[in-house]
């Protein structure tokens, strides 16, 4: 079942926690026939709190059925006899689906769990289905849910389990690519409006603009030389500067369980990306307003992609032992090729950049028509209207405006009207 435990890394809000070394330093003891580090007292001494336990929050996967997704999984797991079925099964098998074929063993008490979770469940899409229909005064837009079984409403069977799985797969790839095309449009719009910014200057106006963007670039590159995510420099810098452990003893294996947070010999998204906050750190200062929190946040996410590309070799999102082992840029010492970040790195080609400006302009275009229509029709609202007659006999001086009565309907009102002071009217 390890590979459903990553499917609960769909929590809202995570926050990094600190690594087991009590736990980490423990193993490799007993592996090397040695006692823990103690203090004169005879007590294990307190260490540091290492990289990544201080992390600020960040939005991670969330689905609409998470709760009940995660009913599921923890049902399953607490079955014995189901999780021996599956230990050697495929990360591909479990992920296509295949994994609901071994529930028809469980026992009776498992299943009365999971209908009792299903039937809430559907209580609670009976009640959005409602809500929809009173929203929008018909049943039109109702969609039939895909992660469960609507065939069978009454009983949780294999096709709720093979439904869930790949719902929630297929939703997973979905918001990453979704991340990525909403931080490539952000990225352009940057550049659009930075471009628009410099056409409406002066001469004298965009130099001075240029230079101080390009000052800016360089606060920002001004910085250690990053190392690239997942080498085996990356986590002895870790490992030293994080962990506040002795560079010279670093052991792959301890390392490894230092940082499987939760102790289940695998390292989940979450456990990845507290090892990268060291060389986010190089790059990015939350206090520094050159530096942009979400280019921070996408990176981060670049150097997870990357090293799970580079060592979850069966695609579960799951790094095991022996995954980490067997890497050789993870294995292999001194030979780091760094890393290029965002800043020499566009998420978008010269094309992307072009079409998006140009449709960026046509919007600038018309709103500033739409802005020009509301001023005329503005100062139309404002015209003065006609002045009221005004009668003088011959010798006398002007009388005042004759009363005017009240107009026929069709015909303009007249008002008095402050004197305009450039014409004396």
């Amino acid at each position: 079942m390890r590979w459903l435990f990553g499917l609960l890394l769909i929590t809202p809000l995570i926050v990094a926690p600190p690594p087991r070394r009590d736990a980490a330093q423990a193993q490799q003891a007993q592996e090397t026939h040695q006692q823990p580090q103690q203090g004169q007292n005879g007590q294990q001494e307190e260490i540091q709190k290492p990289v990544g336990e201080q992390e600020p929050e960040k939005q991670r996967y969330m689905f609409t059925y998470n709760k009940y997704l995660e009913e599921v999984v923890k049902i399953l797991e607490s079955d014995p006899k189901f999780n021996e079925k599956i230990k050697n099964m495929k990360e591909e098998d479990i992920k296509a689906g295949a994994i609901a074929d071994h529930i028809d063993d469980l026992d009776e008490g498992v299943f009365n769990q999971l209908t009792l979770v299903k039937a809430q469940e559907i209580e609670r899409l009976r009640n959005q289905i409602e809500e929809q229909i009173k929203a929008d005064g018909h049943a039109n837009n109702i969609k039939l849910p895909d992660h469960l079984d609507v065939q069978n409403w009454e009983k949780f069977g294999k096709e709720d389990l093979r439904k869930l799985i790949q719902k929630t797969v297929a939703d997973m790839n979905a918001e990453d690519e979704r991340r990525r095309d909403e931080f490539k449009e952000y990225e352009m719009k940057k550049k659009a409006e930075e471009d628009h910014k410099l056409a409406q200057m002066s001469e004298d106006e965009r130099k001075r603009a240029v230079a101080e963007d390009e000052a800016r670039d360089a606060r920002h590159n001004d910085h250690e030389k990053l190392k690239h995510p997942g080498s085996r420099d990356q986590l002895e810098e870790v490992w030293e500067d994080g962990d506040h452990m002795d560079k010279d003893s670093f052991d792959p294996k301890t390392f490894f369980r230092l940082h499987d947070i939760n102790g289940d010999g695998y390292w989940n998204t979450e456990e990845l990306e507290a090892l990268f906050q060291i060389e986010l750190d190089k790059m990015y200062n939350e206090t520094n307003p050159d530096d942009d929190p979400r280019e921070k946040f996408e990176e981060m996410n670049r150097m997870r992609e990357h090293v799970m590309t580079q060592m979850d070799k069966n695609q579960d999102r799951l790094v095991s032992m022996d995954e980490f082992m067997q890497d050789n840029e993870a294995q292999t010492p001194e030979k780091d090729p760094g890393w290029d970040d965002l800043g020499k790195n566009h998420v978008y080609t010269d094309e992307e950049l072009k079409k998006f400006e140009d449709e960026y302009a046509q919007q600038q275009a018309n709103m500033h028509q739409q802005q020009q229509q509301q001023q005329q029709q503005q100062q139309q609202d404002h015209q003065q209207p006609v002045q009221a007659e005004v009668h003088y006999n011959q010798g006398q001086a002007p009388a005042q405006p004759v009363q005017q009565q009240p107009q026929a309907p069709g015909q303009q009102q007249i008002h008095e009207l402050p004197k305009d002071p450039s014409y004396g009217i």
